[in-house]
């Protein structure tokens, strides 16, 4: 009678120890991973003013949404000189020299600012400025005005030193000036260097509210003048006929 009472209990011991163990090897389910293994992905921030977010990783692809500096994106992986990333709009790509692993400053210097006062405006011609805190000079978009240097003609320098001089005249005598930083229309990497635009940054300047380009073509002291995304066409010089 004991050794029956025996063995019962050493194959109750022995089905315990296989009911164990199959528990262990329960198939994995994510809602099982603890949470802090799930919160290591990565994270970059956007670095441009208004970036597009494209559903391929080229800019023939369609635009997706616009995010603006300073934007938190999920960074998923990279091919070339794009980014897969994940934000608000869903998974997309960006062109990976908007993207920095360090969040930018919460206090901007005036350059990165739209607001600006008189002087933090310098005057370089009738379309370029320099705008203090900048590395480089800034070429305005949306309007060509006349050349001051090496101008085609005499008829040339003259309007280009009127467009000048009204420019400097809408900024100084201005209640509110907003700037904007744009990507330039040149190929994917190089702006900023010689191959895009002479090394200049590209931007709009608003003057009370309105771009000062709509001011000087309407004044006969420039002429609208847009490009493509990554070239422009020649420039017009109505000024020389």
């Amino acid at each position: 009678m004991v050794p029956l009472v025996i063995a019962v209990g050493f194959f109750a011991l022995v089905g315990s120890f296989f009911e164990s163990s199959n528990s262990r090897s329960t198939p994995y389910s994510p809602s099982a991973v603890p949470s802090s293994q799930t919160a290591n992905a990565a994270y970059v921030y956007v670095t441009g003013t208004r970036v597009n977010q494209r559903a391929g990783p080229s800019t023939s692809n369609a635009v997706m949404g616009v995010l603006s500096e300073g934007a938190r994106v999920e960074k998923l992986r990279e091919e070339g000189q794009w980014t897969q990333i994940r934000s608000n709009f869903g998974t997309g790509w960006m062109a990976t020299s908007f993207l920095s692993p360090v969040a930018p400053p919460t206090e901007r210097p005036a350059s990165q600012d739209r607001s600006l006062r008189a002087s933090d405006v310098r005057i370089i011609d009738g379309d370029t400025i320099d705008v203090r805190g900048l590395t480089a000079n800034v070429r305005l978009v949306g309007f060509n005005a006349p050349e001051t240097w090496r101008p085609a003609c005499t008829a040339e320098r003259e309007v280009g030193e009127s467009a000048t001089a009204r420019l400097g005249q809408l900024v100084r005598g201005a209640t509110s000036i907003e700037f904007e930083r744009v990507a330039c229309s040149c190929r994917l990497g190089t702006e900023g260097t010689d191959q895009c635009n002479f090394g200049r940054f590209c931007g709009s300047l608003f003057v009370d509210g309105r771009d000062v380009g709509s001011t000087l073509i309407a004044e006969g002291l420039a002429v609208p003048y847009r490009c493509g995304r990554t070239s422009c066409p020649p420039r017009p010089q109505p000024w020389c006929r």
